[in-house]
């Protein structure tokens, strides 16, 4: 759970600093260069949570739905925090 913790965290920050910083610097003030370096980092950040979440899902620490649910948040921008809330959550639940 500290792994799909972690990585939930991860893919939520270099979104946020994709959609958020990289991007309007490209269309604002022509600095394309923040993109083409972080675009490639959060696509690493959201491939390893993806496949964390399939481990996570194949080991019975969250169900179908709960990896539904990580999904969908790992797309909206801070829905990587709620997800990561969440997680923090299930674990004390479970212990």
């Amino acid at each position: 759970m500290k792994a799909l913790r972690i990585t939930a965290f991860a893919e939520a920050v270099t979104l946020i600093l994709l959609v958020c910083v990289a991007v309007p610097l490209k269309y604002v003030l022509g600095m394309p260069a923040f993109v083409a370096a972080l675009g490639p980092v959060h696509g690493v950040a959201f491939i390893v949570f993806l496949v964390v979440t399939m481990y996570a899902l194949g080991e019975g620490l969250i169900n179908r739905w709960g990896a539904l649910r990580l999904f969908i948040g790992s797309l909206i921008p801070f829905g990587g925090f709620i997800n990561e809330r969440w997680l923090a959550h299930q674990a004390t639940e479970t212990h």
